[in-house]
């Protein structure tokens, strides 16, 4: 070998060189790949959900038995109260009044037009006729502990056939 075969001869400034070169990417047909085995992250996985169902039942059981126990611990302590839960105790009870006794029911209730406190007295006027007595009764009641619209009133006592 001689160094005129290795030496490099520089381009001329007007000559251009063009390269060309192509790259096949396989399709999916062609690529093999390894298979794997996914079962164990799967029951992991499962594993994993089931633990986390499983803390969330059982906060809830203890926080509900911790709240029966809470409440029938202040029931008891109510009975025979001492200074400190005697003057709580008098914050929301009426003086005189005894304590509650356990499983008294108390009725509320329920307005017969929803959103009633937002409706005016002339819409309200215009749903009367559709309700029954015990109904005019229970919204009577209620407008008069609250709004006190006396056009809802007389309406309602027309109705009832009271005025």
């Amino acid at each position: 070998m001689t160094s005129n075969e290795f030496s490099i001869q520089e381009p001329k400034a007007t000559e251009k060189r063009v390269v060309e070169a192509e790259f096949k990417l396989p399709s999916l047909e062609e690529l093999s790949l390894p298979k794997i085995d996914l079962e164990s992250v799967r029951v992991v996985a499962e594993d994993v959900l089931l633990t986390g169902i499983g803390a969330a039942v059982l906060l809830a059981r203890g926080v509900t038995s911790a709240l029966r126990a809470a409440n029938q611990a202040g029931i008891e302590a109510a009975k025979n109260p001492g200074p400190v839960t005697g003057a709580l105790l008098s914050l929301v009870r009426k003086p005189g009044k005894r304590p509650a006794a356990e499983g008294v029911r108390v009725q509320v209730p329920v307005l017969p037009i929803d959103n009633y406190d937002q409706l005016s007295a002339k819409e309200i006027l215009s749903r009367l006729p559709e309700l029954s007595e015990e109904q005019l009764r229970v919204l009577r009641e209620y407008e008069l502990a609250n709004a006190r619209r006396t056009t809802v009133l007389k309406a309602i006592d027309r109705q009832l056939g009271v005025a």
